[in-house]
């Protein structure tokens, strides 16, 4: 047993590491924006359509690894991803037009989309149903921590050494990753608690597990939520820049005081909600009643950017909604999980994140257009696209509250009737007090 708890300890530790690197790999780019777009002369359009390039294959890829996961095993697929990753890297580093700019952002897309799906999938087959939130924010949190550790030495390195520099040493990173994997990843053998209910080669139709008002109104929610990390990898640190006119030592304080604080949410939102679920707490109240206040309350504060003429306040609403909204994927991926068969949980976690991570396809080139519509004004170009994404989050966070019932989806998917499956959801929302679902 104590073998078993500190072999998946490692596991997870590997994982995090890798959404680390996968982190600054994306974030990079942001970091180096300013430098990249004198050096090759590119203009608003052109960067916005670097940026948005990442995301050309990004969801494809995401998805055909997921049912590529639903078969073979996830230590070979995340050894195959950091391979993409490292050559992606290599292209960027010595790319000198705008073409091959947006061909290695293209690969490097490819490569890293499977990654928050693969590694959760991964991490989900170390972990009982009810210990899975701990898992699933922890890789998360990873994620932030990366943009953290990308706040604190990105700027200074990339100012000291130069964009290139820095993206061959994180190729060389993801190549010590994949040598420290080869020597200590595996595969667990925890299940979902609906395979329990089904014959083991029995699978659900997809259209069962797709199109239920859970998973849609929780994929409509992440795609919106997505949003301002969409822009983080792009247009966020150029408004911050040229835009509010943060110089960098201000600018690192400001991401760092900000990835902190959406690190410290993300642990202990979902820590607190898989205590409550393990006390008894029913699933609405412990697991979707968090996030979708989360998403209320950000996507209200983003709407209310374009409305300050303060730059600190701005700032200050930009602050806390970030840190509202990275609440939101470690419940998602949770909720799906919870009434995903484990056989089908890697392709429909792929589909759930793909869907969320499309919304990187749209948002930086209509920033971009939207600046160039504005004269080029940075400021009132992106405002006005945040301003747009937070009332859309806050709209689709409401519908969730009605939408979103993942004991009804699981009811459904074990094949009970509609009319006792909605009672029994019916039960549990109105008195969730009654017992866990």
């Amino acid at each position: 047993m104590t073998q078993g708890l500190k072999k998946r300890q490692i596991i997870v530790a590997l994982l995090m590491a890798v959404m680390i690197i996968s982190a600054l790999d994306k974030t990079i780019f942001a970091f180096a924006g300013v430098q990249i777009i004198d050096e090759l002369k590119l203009t608003p359009e052109q960067y916005g359509m670097v940026g948005s390039a990442f995301f050309l294959l990004y969801s494809l890829s995401g998805i055909m690894v997921g049912f590529l996961a639903n078969r073979c095993p996830t230590r070979w697929i995340l050894v195959g991803m950091s391979l993409v990753w490292m050559a992606a890297q290599a292209m960027v580093a010595f790319s000198s037009q705008l073409t091959t700019l947006i061909a290695s952002r293209v690969l490097l897309g490819a490569g890293t989309g499977p990654a928050t799906a693969v590694t959760q999938h991964a991490a989900f087959k170390w972990y009982k149903p009810s210990e899975r939130m701990l898992p699933s924010s922890l890789i998360y949190t990873s994620i932030m921590i990366g943009s953290l550790i990308g706040a604190l030495i990105l700027p200074l390195a990339i100012e000291r050494f130069g964009w290139r520099m820095a993206y061959l040493t994180l190729a060389a990173a993801g190549c010590l990753w994949m040598l420290l994997w080869l020597a200590f990843g595996c595969e667990g053998n925890q299940h979902s608690e609906v395979d329990t209910a089904l014959p083991d080669t029995q699978a659900v139709a997809y259209r069962r597990l797709l199109l239920n008002r859970t998973f849609i109104c929780l994929t409509l929610l992440a795609f919106f939520c997505y949003t301002p990390a969409a822009l983080g990898f792009s247009w966020t640190i150029v408004y911050l820049k040229k835009g509010i006119g943060l110089q960098t030592e201000a600018l690192s304080a400001y991401l760092l005081s900000m990835t902190t604080l959406a690190i410290v949410s993300g642990l202990m939102i979902p820590a607190f909600a898989q205590r409550a679920y393990k006390r008894g707490a029913s699933v609405f109240r412990a697991l979707v009643a968090p996030p979708l206040l989360c998403c209320v309350s950000g996507g209200a504060m983003l709407a209310m950017i374009a409305m300050s003429s303060q730059p600190g306040v701005k700032l200050a609403l930009m602050f806390l909604a970030t840190a509202l909204l990275a609440a939101l994927p470690s419940f998602s991926m949770t909720l799906i999980a919870y009434f995903t068969p484990t056989q089908q949980r890697g392709s429909l976690l792929a589909i759930h994140n793909a869907v969320q991570t499309s919304s990187g396809i749209v948002t930086p080139a209509l920033v971009g257009q939207l600046i160039a519509l504005s004269g080029n004004d940075i400021a009132h170009g992106f405002e006005t696209a945040i301003a747009s994404f937070g009332i859309c989050t806050l709209a689709v966070a409401l519908l969730g509250f009605v939408g979103i019932n993942p004991h009804l989806t699981r009811q459904q998917i074990l094949g009970a009737g509609d009319e006792g499956g909605q009672a029994l959801a019916d039960r549990e929302q109105l008195a969730p007090s009654l017992g866990r679902s």
